[in-house]
């Protein structure tokens, strides 16, 4: 089934990165992100060709983090894309990750 996130972003990414964009034609990968101090259930981001830092996490309350935790923790693995949404409130964009569970 197909689901999108909204993606907090990583505000140190860019510097570890070198990248000032996300290129559309963009691979992420889901996974748990053990080295983060602040949540131990945090939902990182990598985007390909980037695995020391994520570019991101699932927000905590993201409706879609419990069924993502249950399917990593199963072992199974989580691939997907970043896109950029319009905000319906405000009409300001949003990146959203865009994944299949």
């Amino acid at each position: 089934m197909r689901r999108i996130s909204n993606l907090a972003l990583n505000q140190a990414f860019p510097e570890a990165s070198g990248l000032s964009g996300i290129p559309l034609d963009n691979q992420v990968r889901i996974a748990r992100d053990t080295a983060n101090p602040y949540d131990r259930d945090a939902v990182g981001i990598w985007l390909g060709g980037h695995p020391k830092t994520p570019i991101g996490w699932l927000y905590r309350k993201d409706g879609n983090r419990d069924a993502v935790l249950q399917k990593l923790d199963t072992g199974g693995e989580i691939t997907g894309h970043i896109e950029q949404r319009i905000r319906r409130q405000g009409g300001k964009p949003q990146k959203v990750v865009v994944f299949w569970l």
